[in-house]
């Protein structure tokens, strides 16, 4: 009996001792947590050194170059023309019409035209042969639509002449006034005359009562006095900026200041950028990630297939928005990226608007496309002005048939 009772105990024991295997039932996760448990942490662990973190970068790093304002120079003002030949007598005509609303018979803008339905039976229309169709009214006093001539910039209508390509009936109103003229005929092909003295606006209506009678004006005149000539638009180009003082030799690589955007070569019609009075300005430029001579941007300039219905000028300039104190020389870096490239440089005195000693910027060979070339510039013999600089695209560059022509450069340095 006592070996049996220690047989019993030995089996115990061993059960006890085995490794159980968990019952699968779907949440053996739950019920059965990971048998090598972390271990409990120290009650005071010692905490492991903070890495030293890197210094944020200064948002607006001081400027290493010391800038001083020796005179800030002219103000820019808004150019408001005035009409300075108020005697001068003109005379503009149309045979060709392009809109049914309003278009300006000159090009200051000194004489234009309104058309309105009034009482006829539909609103006016071009015609295919480029003809203004004036429809009938449905009364011979009130009449049909009309066209309203009128004066502008202290102009003074002193005559209108007007052509009909079919048979018509016109009358006409002067200065806004209610009352109507009597009621004229105005035979196919032939025209109307209407001289008033001066005045400021004539409105003519189709007076015609049936299909047959509508109105299809071929052709407006107008002769008047005074109003803005070219002469008047005329701006005497002045030169802004601030007179500044560095130390030279001063360098300028348009790293500092410049902005750029996703697509900076494309601003045709220029962006003016740059540290506080130390200001770059181009037309038909950028300062241009984009194939930089040197460190991540250069300033470009661009020449792109002809613009027929641009009227301003497509080769852009690169030029200085302030003016250096006791400056000679200039030396810079280029790349062009045809052969028949051509530029100009030349220097304006602080105080005054003309552009001295143009010199060309040219390849010399084919082979010099497209790589990085010297340029040494001397103001006035090497005598020292203050001055600012200017390099403009030349026209005999030319237009290319498709893409674009650059010129970048960069590395400017002032002695």
């Amino acid at each position: 009996m006592k070996k049996v009772l220690i047989s019993i105990l030995c089996l115990f024991a061993v059960f006890a001792c085995t490794p159980q295997k968990p019952i699968d039932n779907g949440k053996s996760d739950i019920e059965n947590p990971d048998p090598n448990p972390d271990p409990e942490p120290e009650p005071n662990p010692e905490p492991e050194p903070e890495p030293n973190p890197e210094p944020n970068p200064d948002p607006n790093p001081e400027d290493p170059i010391s800038i001083e304002v020796l005179d800030p120079g002219s103000e820019r003002e808004d150019f408001k023309p005035t009409p300075q030949h108020p005697d001068a007598i003109h005379e503009v005509e149309y045979k060709d019409f392009y809109n049914v609303v309003y278009d300006q018979l000159d090009e200051f803008g000194n004489i234009d035209y309104v058309i309105s339905q009034g009482n006829g039976v539909s609103w006016p229309i071009i015609t295919e042969e480029g003809y203004i169709r004036f429809y009938q009214g449905t009364s011979e006093k009130k009449g049909g639509s009309y066209i309203r001539i009128r004066s502008h910039n202290n102009a003074k209508i002193q005559e209108v002449e007007v052509g009909s390509k079919g048979k018509t009936k016109l009358a006409y109103s002067i200065n806004g006034k209610a009352a109507k003229s009597q009621t004229i005929e105005v035979q196919s092909g032939s025209t109307l005359t209407i001289n008033e003295g001066e005045v400021d606006q004539i409105c003519i209506y189709c007076m015609g009562t049936s299909q047959s009678e509508r109105w299809e004006m071929n052709y407006i005149r107008v002769k008047y006095r005074g109003g803005y000539i070219k002469e008047d638009y005329y701006q005497e180009p002045k030169e802004y900026g601030p007179l500044v003082r560095v130390t030279l030799p001063f360098t300028e690589n348009f790293e500092t200041g410049f902005s750029t955007t996703d697509k900076p070569s494309y601003y045709k019609y220029g962006i003016t950028s740059g540290r506080d009075n130390l200001q770059w300005s181009t037309w038909y430029g950028s300062f241009s990630w984009q194939n930089p001579i040197e460190g991540g941007q250069s300033a470009q300039l661009r020449v792109y297939k002809e613009e027929e219905d641009y009227e301003k000028e497509q080769f852009g300039h690169l030029k200085m928005e302030f003016f250096l104190e006791n400056i000679s020389e200039v030396d810079f870096q280029y790349y062009m990226t045809e052969f028949w490239m051509k530029a100009t440089i030349s220097w304006c005195e602080f105080g005054k608007s003309d552009w001295n000693a143009p010199e060309q910027i040219a390849l010399k060979e084919y082979s010099q496309r497209e790589t990085i070339q010297n340029f040494h510039y001397v103001l006035d013999n090497g005598t020292a002005h203050n001055a600012k600089i200017k390099i403009e695209l030349d026209s005999a560059t030319g237009f290319p048939t498709k893409g674009h022509y650059d010129f970048i450069v960069d590395n400017f340095t002032f002695r």
